[in-house]
């Protein structure tokens, strides 16, 4: 947190009356740096490893001679793995910046919004210099039949990229709809509960609490005892407690249905009305922490597990057609064409 402040101090040493203008590029600075974490990251790996790589964000224009002109030179670099993870972390990022604002943590977006930005400014340099480019001279060479093959692998493999951030973009609002949002919605609706004293509105949030309930109930893996009755619909798949049960939670809830039938016949200047109320109050809280305990588990459904491992298969398979496309131009890139 004290970093940038850190940066604008020594800034405004370094350049006195000029600062200002340095400064507004802070924020850009920031963004780039954030993106590029995760190129230091595999070459810091690398280096522990002792695994030697060139740089491959450097141009190489290949002048050889004096006479040789780097603008009639093409240059072209490898799709990689580092682009790969870029585009991941980049999407990841953007999920993340909507869990923490639909999950009511908007502090957060800030932070990870800096980082997401520059995973795809990373990426997107990435990309654009992966583009292959043919001499620029005069001389305009025929491209052989395996060389077509090749552009169109790469052509058909940006598709794919593409393709493939629109389906996780997709899949991330879909899923977030289907599975996250009703919990949302189920939370708010306790959260009126416990603000408010009046029958006639505990006992429309009730029913809209129902009405979410009914299908999730649905979605959920069950879990019977000896006789096949269901006892439990839960999300969590391993150490499940009934903190998390949706049937027990479905089931208060009618409870808190039927008191709040029998409250309505209280007259609200009875103790007894009150004393009604606050037992209504006291259990939609401890149901409203039920739900929030819940949500993360239900991030990693069955569903969104299996949706999440088609996403790395088809990122692998595109990786693969990449590769093969660069190792059939690696001849042409070596001879400048």
């Amino acid at each position: 947190a004290m970093g940038p402040g850190a940066y604008i101090i020594i800034i405004q040493n370094m350049y006195g009356k000029s600062w200002k203008s340095k400064a507004k590029l802070l924020p850009a600075l920031l963004i780039y740096n954030a993106g590029m974490s995760v190129n230091n990251t595999v070459a810091v790996f690398d280096a522990i490893f002792g695994r030697k790589n060139e740089s491959l964000r450097t141009p190489k224009y290949g002048i050889i001679n004096k006479d040789d002109d780097w603008k009639d030179k093409a240059y072209n670099l490898p799709f990689t793995q580092t682009t790969l993870l870029e585009i991941f972390f980049g999407v990841y990022g953007t999920i993340a910046i909507f869990i923490s604002i639909f999950s009511n943590n908007p502090v957060f977006v800030p932070i990870i919004a800096i980082q997401t930005l520059g995973f795809f400014y990373i990426a997107y340099m990435s990309l654009s210099h992966t583009r292959f480019k043919r001499n620029k001279s005069s001389e305009k060479l025929k491209m052989t039949k395996k060389e077509k093959m090749a552009s169109n692998v790469y052509k058909l493999s940006m598709v794919g990229i593409l393709a493939l951030i629109i389906f996780g973009g997709f899949m991330a609002i879909n899923g977030y709809n289907s599975d996250i949002y009703p919990l949302d919605r189920i939370r708010g609706h306790f959260d009126g509960i416990i603000g408010s004293s009046d029958p006639d509105a505990i006992r429309a949030h009730l029913f809209a609490i129902q009405l979410d309930l009914e299908p999730m109930l649905e979605k959920l893996p069950e879990t019977t005892e000896t006789h096949s009755q269901i006892i439990s619909k839960n999300p969590v798949w391993l150490f499940a407690t009934e903190s998390t049960n949706f049937i027990r939670i479905q089931n208060d809830v009618n409870t808190m249905l039927q008191s709040v039938e029998n409250i309505s016949t209280i007259p609200q200047d009875n103790s007894a009305y009150h004393t009604g109320m606050l037992d209504i109050n006291n259990r939609a809280d401890l149901l409203r922490q039920n739900i929030m305990d819940a949500t993360p588990y239900m991030y990693v459904s069955i569903a969104n597990v299996f949706s999440s491992v088609i996403w790395i298969a088809v990122i692998i398979g595109i990786f693969t057609a990449l590769k093969r496309k660069r190792t059939q131009l690696k001849e042409s890139d070596t001879i400048g064409v």
